[in-house]
C-alpha cells in the first residue's frame, strides 16, 4: 500500500475508515460546488461507496487521501485522466494542496512515461487555477461541463503541464 510522505503531509491510499471525515470536507457545499461530478448534499452512504471503487494506486492512476498528522483526512488528490483536488474548508490557503500535488507529480513522472498531465477548473475557481499556475500548468482551452452539484453547465478552464516543464520546474 503506497504511503507519500511530505514535510507536513501523508498521501495514502483511502481506506472505509475515511468515510465520516471524507463525507464532511467533500460534503460541504463551498467544497462540492467546484467539484463538477460531486452531488451536493453528499452523503456519508456516498463517500462509502466512492472509497469501495478505489483501486490500489500507482505512479500512472492514483487516487490519494491528504491526511494531515494529528488532524486525519483534509483533502484528496487524484491523477486519473486529469490531476484533481479538493481540500476541506478549514484548511484551506495552507497550501496544502500543492504540496500534495507536488508529490502526486513527483512520483508520477517518476513511475511511468506520459509527458503531459491535465488538470481544470471551473474558469471562476481562482484558487484552483492559482494551485495549477503554481505547479506549472498552463492554460490549454476551454470547454462546457455539466455541474452536478450546481445543476448546470459551468465554463471550465482545462491546463496542462509537460513532463519536460515540470522536471526544469524541479530543477530550478
Amino acid at each position: 500500500m503506497i504511503s507519500i510522505r511530505t514535510e507536513r503531509l501523508i498521501l495514502r491510499q483511502p481506506c472505509l475508515d475515511d468515510a465520516p471525515c471524507y463525507a464532511l470536507g467533500i460534503g460541504e457545499y463551498e467544497v462540492a460546488r467546484f467539484l463538477t461530478p460531486v452531488p451536493y448534499p453528499y452523503s456519508l452512504a456516498m463517500a462509502v461507496d466512492w472509497l469501495r471503487q478505489a483501486r490500489p494506486a500507482t505512479p500512472q492512476q492514483s487516487t490519494l487521501i491528504i491526511d494531515l498528522p494529528g488532524k486525519g483526512v483534509i483533502g484528496c488528490v487524484s491523477l486519473l485522466s486529469e490531476l484533481g483536488f479538493w481540500i476541506a474548508r478549514p484548511h484551506w490557503n495552507k497550501g496544502y494542496v500543492t504540496e500534495a500535488a507536488t508529490a502526486l507529480l513527483d512520483w508520477h513522472f517518476a513511475g511511468c512515461d506520459r509527458d503531459v498531465v491535465m488538470s481544470s477548473a471551473h474558469h471562476d475557481n481562482l484558487a484552483s487555477l492559482a494551485v495549477q499556475k503554481k505547479l506549472g500548468f498552463v492554460p490549454a482551452r476551454r470547454e462546457i461541463r455539466f455541474s452536478q452539484t450546481l445543476q448546470h453547465n459551468v465554463d471550465h478552464v482545462v491546463t496542462t503541464l509537460s513532463r519536460q516543464d515540470w522536471q526544469l520546474r524541479r530543477r530550478a
